[in-house]
């Protein structure tokens, strides 16, 4: 684990050496269609046999990404295939203080999203999808999210505040190059938390076997 975070920090270092250069900005609006999840009505109700996989708000982590094995399964009357997610859309969250964005990789079902989140589907070859979520989560524009955010409990996101959000366009070579760097960055977050994971439960079992003895009773270190 640890010459996997040495290989790469060190790549990522090579690529930072790079220089990136500024090029024009296109409203997100002109670049992608952006539309909200599929309409349910109320509450989702869970079927196990349900042919149609749905992403909520609780299967979406900043961190980790979705949890597609907790996605619930559902009955959908008939829809449109345009309803069903693609590989290469994003969703983005629509709720709350931060505005997620998640690119959908390979698909093994029908699946859709509940309708806190928009669709984001790039239609133009101009700009990768994955160099476009990395785009999405930096300050820039999560500060423009929150400045067009409405609601005084819950936070929520319009559509025309998306529409509106300016998207810079560099050459495809130089996204690929960001969206790596991101990708590998994202992999040494994940390798960190996991050595900081392993060495709690190493010192919580040392503590576990050091101290526990202190607060038993005469009778239970006897036995």
């Amino acid at each position: 684990m640890h010459s996997e975070l040495t290989n790469a920090a060190s790549w990522r270092t090579n690529v930072c050496m790079k220089s990136i250069n500024a090029y024009g900005f296109e409203p997100l609006g002109s670049l992608a269609s952006i539309s909200a999840g599929y309409p349910f009505r109320g509450k989702i109700d869970a079927l196990p046999e349900g042919k149609v996989a749905v992403i909520q708000m609780r299967n979406a982590d900043p961190g980790t990404g979705i949890d597609w094995d907790g996605l619930s399964r559902v009955e959908l009357p008939r829809i449109s295939a345009k309803a069903f997610l693609r590989p290469g859309d994003i969703v983005l969250s629509t709720r709350g203080g931060r505005n997620y964005p998640y690119c959908i990789g390979k698909l093994v079902e029908q699946v859709v999203c509940s309708p806190h989140f928009f669709v984001i589907r790039v239609k133009t070859g101009a700009v990768l999808p994955q160099f476009l979520v990395w785009q999405l989560s930096q300050k820039p524009a999560q500060d423009h999210f929150a400045a067009g955010a409405t609601g005084s409990y819950i936070l929520n996101l319009k559509r025309e505040v998306v529409e509106n959000l300016p998207i810079a366009i560099p050459p495809l070579s130089e996204q690929q190059r960001i969206a790596d760097l991101d990708a590998a960055t994202r992999a040494e977050r994940a390798i960190l938390t996991q050595l900081i994971d392993n060495r709690a439960a190493e010192m919580t079992a040392i503590a576990r076997q050091l101290l526990t003895p202190a607060y038993q009773r005469p009778e239970q270190r006897a036995s």
